[in-house]
């Protein structure tokens, strides 16, 4: 085998800017009670996951010393940066996992389901609701569907990228559109009430009128001054 003097080129693929899927609340409702009849431990899990928008990996790595009263630690992420965030109530509720019959409690609160378990839970349960073609309605669909509703609520990007854990804005900027709010400020101008609007050709009432652009009364004076008719010259006589 020879040697490889030097390593060949890649060009960078640029990730599609197509639309986030995100679950409404009602496929929201189906979706999880179809996973409770089929495992609750699975349940918890997709509670948690589509309230603090934590990935499949870093849920199930969660150990018990990560969890504080009111908040979740992540260590084990995808950017290598650890986060903290706070838990909703309903968080509260599903991360508190009752001993078993032997006395003890498994190492964290998701470390009973793989994710190949997790998956097929899942996918049964979405095929069952109506939502099996779908190809976007995957488990990470909780992170994005966390992310827009952060979105639209009002929160302001920087800390939904900080809620998230996104190295860099950018990734976190996907979801920026959502955030109409800040645009109904435009509705106002454009619904501007007909009767406030001015002719074309008046520029007293114009928003944009100067002084460069009024006409002043002068040229009306003269114009009146010019429109006087002309006297007739007197004729002269003889004696003149």
């Amino acid at each position: 085998m020879g040697d490889i003097h030097s390593l060949p080129e890649f060009r960078r693929q640029k990730e599609r800017a197509g639309r986030i899927r995100f679950l409404e609340r009602d496929e929201e409702a189906r979706l999880f009670a179809t996973i409770r009849s089929r495992s609750e431990d699975a349940y918890r899990l997709s509670v948690f996951l589509v309230d603090s928008g934590c990935r499949l990996g870093e849920a199930l790595g969660l150990i018990w010393n990560d969890i504080q009263e009111h908040r979740v630690s992540c260590w084990i992420t995808k950017s290598g940066r650890s986060r903290t965030i706070p838990m909703t109530e309903r968080v509260k509720e599903v991360i508190k996992l009752p001993p078993n019959t032997e006395g003890r409690r498994p190492k964290g609160p998701f470390t009973k389901l793989t994710q190949a378990q997790y998956r097929a839970i899942w996918n049964d349960a979405k095929t069952e609701v109506g939502l099996g073609a779908d190809e976007q309605v995957v488990p990470h669909i909780l992170r994005h569907t966390c992310a827009s509703r952060l979105v639209q609520g009002g929160i302001d990007i920087r800390r939904v990228q900080m809620w998230l854990g996104h190295q860099t804005l950018s990734m976190t900027m996907r979801y920026a559109h959502l955030a109409t709010n800040d645009l109904d400020g435009c509705v106002t101008v454009l619904e501007k009430p007909r009767s406030q609007e001015s002719s074309p050709r008046s520029a007293e009432n114009s928003m944009f009128a100067s002084p460069l652009t009024t006409p002043t009364s002068a040229p009306a004076s003269r114009k009146a001054k010019g429109s006087e008719p002309a006297k007739t010259p007197r004729k002269r006589s003889k004696g003149e």
